[in-house]
């Protein structure tokens, strides 16, 4: 799987830009705040349909501008794929697959594999279980469409469920419980098939992490996803037996949206124990794992992105990560060119422009 073009109009600092990309390494070279990540970002919006820097789809539309419009053409095993999508101010954002409309968000989850890799990920092993239920989220949303159907679904629930909570707390009204168990049923019902997934999908990714992390350090690494129910039943009775504090706290407690995932390194827990240097090795693992993942099952590798993420790592994390990267296209942001990334494509990016130089290393 490899990007052929990208168009821009309005997005970010970009007021039009057309780029055409070489199918293996592609590298957007610039001081800093020139744009170089914008450009990754509008990669990434074709494969999940949404930022990675932003949850508001507005913050990409070019200050002063009304809209945005975003343009791809890729190409998988099969056949070549245009991609379109098209943001207005306050209203719902138009996505075209091969020029057809389309209505849900989770149509376009899953056409285009891409892996990222950005500098706040690196606190993916340190910082707070929300990182980790990202990882796990993009992950499998990309991996099983289908989970990212449901996603939508357990969090509408959510929200829901937290409004119901909520109003009783300031109402008073207790009355307002008997409607409870009907949230509770549909939470129970989708949280479980995300745990389903989140099962299956960890096992598979601990394997392909265990082996990159030994390749790359020599040490082990450990995954542990541990759900807090293994039942639907022992989910209701949880959720039953907890309305009192939840009505306290304002919101809904327990579930998927809560849960975590632990690193253990060499049987210790890497959040507590393990060096800057051993944190770094188990994201970048994590990370690779997930290209070999969406490998194992589409038997294509994604495209990767990398936001100055050379500059980040020591040299031997650079010259393992180099040394996976030459049969698959790589789009990387840096100041300056690396010498171990090998042949491809330089573009200088200089204020929302980015023009192409001569390929090098050939």
């Amino acid at each position: 799987m490899y990007i052929k073009s990208l168009t821009l109009k309005n997005f970010r600092n970009y007021k039009e830009q057309v780029l055409e990309f070489d199918p293996m390494t592609n590298i957007f070279c610039g001081m800093n705040a020139q744009g170089k990540t914008n450009l990754l970002e509008a990669l990434y919006l074709f494969s999940m349909g949404k930022s990675f820097r932003t949850a508001q789809d507005a913050d990409l539309i070019r200050f002063g501008e009304e809209y945005t419009k975003a343009s791809l053409l890729f190409c998988d095993r099969n056949r070549e794929h245009t991609l379109e999508i098209i943001i207005l101010r306050n209203k719902k954002k138009q996505i075209k697959i091969n020029g057809l409309t389309i209505s849900r968000l989770s149509e376009l989850v899953g056409t285009l594999h891409v892996v990222l890799f950005y500098p706040e990920e690196l606190g993916l092993v340190k910082g707070g279980p929300n990182l980790r239920r990202r990882f796990m989220d993009v992950a499998l949303s990309q991996l099983r469409p289908a989970y990212y159907y449901t996603l939508g679904r357990y969090q509408r629930v959510v929200e829901q469920r937290n409004k119901l909570i909520k109003r009783i707390r300031l109402s008073g009204n207790r009355s307002l419980t008997d409607t409870m168990f009907v949230w509770n049923e549909k939470l129970a019902d989708y949280g479980m098939e995300l745990v389903q997934y989140r099962i299956a999908f960890m096992e598979r990714l601990t394997k392909l992490a265990q082996k990159a992390h030994f390749e790359a350090s020599g040490e082990k690494l450990e995954l542990f996803y541990r759900p807090r129910f293994a039942q639907k039943e022992d989910f209701l009775k949880k959720l039953e037996n907890s309305l009192e504090r939840e009505i306290e706290q304002g919101y809904t407690l327990y579930g998927p949206h809560r849960e975590d995932f632990e690193i253990f390194i060499n049987e210790k827990e890497a959040r507590l124990f393990g060096s800057q240097g051993q944190q770094r090795s188990a994201v970048l693992s994590l990370k690779l794992a997930q290209a070999d993942l969406l490998f194992e099952e589409y038997n294509e590798y994604p495209v990767l992105l990398l936001d100055d993420i050379m500059s980040e790592l020591d040299g031997t994390r650079r010259t393992y990560l180099a040394g996976k990267i030459p049969d698959k296209q790589v789009f990387i942001t840096c100041t300056e060119i690396d010498a171990l990334l090998g042949q491809g494509r330089v573009f200088t990016v200089q204020d929302g422009q980015a023009e192409p130089e001569q390929s090098y290393g050939k």
